[in-house]
């Protein structure tokens, strides 16, 4: 009997903690912006390089810009390029309020992966990156497995309407493979040691992101109506 109360006592204190604990967790959902601000001021500043590393997509007057590294067999990356992206690029990207930068970072033992990102790159000298770029991430679980997916690649780019002649010649030359590997040098360099790794404002953000947390982060750091919340990234002009 004596026990009862010293155990009422303990109930009592858990279900505090327990309240508490949700109370926290509500807070932080109906307040991203307050987390987001935290988590930016925590975050350390590891700026990527200025320069034409990567590729690029929105305005140079941007107040956010964005670093994403990732590689094409990465399934996390796919599912951010998929189900993220789009609303990413269409509800701020092209309102001018985001800069986004994909840098290459293929991952050691995904053997297809080289491969994808040569052809992307490829891609990219006729100014279709983004778009071989959605259809290599839309279409992973069909290439990957595959002993040679190059000629998937090619299929992708026809598809896109590239001039076959000038993708067929970069990719046997490699002619865009150094910008692959100053992409991968450049991951090496900052600690990048997984995909997809983000960067905001050239500081390396912990956690993973979707459109919500990226949408938080630009209202948190430009928002609309109102000064920009952060100066730009180190080393941007």
């Amino acid at each position: 009997m004596a026990a009862r109360g010293p155990l009422r006592n303990f109930y009592f204190a858990l279900g505090v903690i327990a309240v508490l604990g949700v109370f926290l967790i509500v807070r932080q959902v109906n307040d991203p912006g307050r987390s987001v601000s935290e988590t930016y001021r925590n975050a350390p500043v590891t700026p990527v390089r200025p320069g034409a590393l990567g590729h690029t997509l929105g305005s140079d007057s941007a107040p956010v810009e964005i670093v994403e590294f990732a590689d094409f067999e990465c399934p996390a990356c796919a599912h951010f390029a998929i189900l993220q992206f789009p609303y990413v690029r269409e509800r701020l990207v092209s309102a001018g309020r985001l800069k986004w930068r994909f840098m290459h970072f293929p991952l050691q033992g995904h053997t297809n992966s080289p491969s994808a990102h040569l052809a992307a790159a490829c891609a990219g000298e006729q100014g279709r990156f983004f778009e071989m770029k959605g259809a290599i991430f839309n279409r992973q679980n069909v290439w990957a497995s595959q002993r040679r997916p190059e000629r998937q690649f090619r299929g992708y780019a026809q598809g896109l309407g590239l001039d076959l002649s000038r993708y067929d010649s970069c990719v046997e030359t490699r002619r865009a493979q150094p910008q692959v590997d100053a992409d991968y040098a450049e991951g090496e360099r900052l600690g990048v040691n997984s995909t997809p790794t983000f960067f905001v404002n050239g500081r390396m953000w912990p956690t993973g992101l979707d459109y919500d947390r990226i949408r938080a982060i630009v209202d948190s750091l430009a928002p609309v109506g109102g000064p920009p919340g952060a100066a730009p990234a180190p080393g941007r002009r």
